[in-house]
């Protein structure tokens, strides 16, 4: 009567894996609508412009300053393979050439060649270019900077990616499951689970909202995704890895080590996910405690009797 009961492992993955199945659609729909709204393709289409100028200038001009900065430059024979190299062996790449070159102009008395690359590099580095490739003037975006063009598109890929997820934990993890109510998603309603507290009283929203938001979202998607983009392009490496890998190592012995086989988001929320069939749930404490009232009453009588 107050016992929790308990689902099986293959049960409970079946209903995570439906729900994430949906959340992943769910969040690409949302990221396609907000990117829509943002105007994302612009910014792809500037970026891809940046990258085929400076393919274009890589292939016009390198070759003539590689050697003046101390570097190799190789073309395979169909021309759409190269390869920098430090004179010493190491691999390059080619904006080393030009931050080299940055770092040392050329003179005026050095070879017209190289002063024709290096006032070309200028020309690319400090003005626009629109997706067929012209020089013009662009306001608010960060100017012929590849790597700030880069940096700009990668940050709004986060930040939609972010929304997208949010929005998609709010429908399927919070308010689907006010509706359908005892927190069951799609997933727990398909597979009869359902979330109550340790006693087995019904959940409340503030506890379904912790669970989804703080749990779910921010701690164990978020997070993870956040030591991901830091591993790539944020400098963290292999701290990101480890920082990984000890998240899905604490979720796993929390699931498999605590007695009600409580994950992080449960934790967090003081929830547990337990067979909706089977399960007594009560609307509150005091409900509970009338019943555990009335429990030790018919257990006196009989005890009489």
């Amino acid at each position: 009567m107050f016992e929790l009961r308990k689902i099986g492992i293959v049960k409970r993955a079946s209903a995570w894996l439906l729900d994430a199945i949906l959340l992943a659609v769910l969040a690409t729909g949302f990221m396609y609508i907000i990117s829509l709204i943002a105007g994302f393709d612009h910014q792809q289409d500037l970026l891809s412009s940046y990258y085929n100028a400076w393919d274009g200038y890589r292939e016009q001009y390198l070759g003539e300053i590689a050697g003046r900065y101390g570097f190799t430059y190789e073309v395979s024979e169909d021309g759409k393979q190269f390869t920098v190299r430090l004179q010493s062996g190491e691999n390059a790449d080619y904006f080393d050439v030009l931050r080299a070159m940055e770092e040392d102009p050329p003179k005026e008395d050095e070879d017209p060649a190289l002063i024709k690359a290096y006032n070309a590099y200028l020309d690319l580095k400090l003005r626009g270019i629109d997706c067929e490739g012209n020089l013009i003037d662009e306001k608010g975006v960060p100017m012929g900077k590849l790597a700030a063009q880069n940096s700009l598109v990668t940050s709004l890929f986060f930040v939609f990616l972010s929304l997208g997820v949010l929005l998609s934990y709010l429908v399927l993890e919070f308010i689907l499951p006010i509706i359908l109510k005892n927190g069951q998603t799609v997933g727990k309603k398909v597979f009869a689970i359902c979330l109550v507290r340790p006693t087995c009283v019904r959940i409340t929203h503030l506890a379904l909202f912790a669970r989804t938001m703080i749990g779910k979202f921010a701690f164990e998607t978020m997070f993870p995704i956040l030591l991901v983009y830091m591993f790539l392009y944020g400098g963290l490496g292999i701290l990101a890895v480890i920082l990984l890998a000890a998240l899905l190592l604490l979720n796993l012995i929390l699931f498999f080590a605590t007695k009600n086989r409580t994950p992080i988001h449960d934790l967090l929320a003081g929830t547990v996910a337990v067979d909706a069939k089977l399960q007594m749930i009560y609307y509150s404490e005091d409900e509970l405690n009338e019943a555990i009232a009335l429990l030790h009453r018919e257990e006196a009588e009989n005890s009489k009797s």
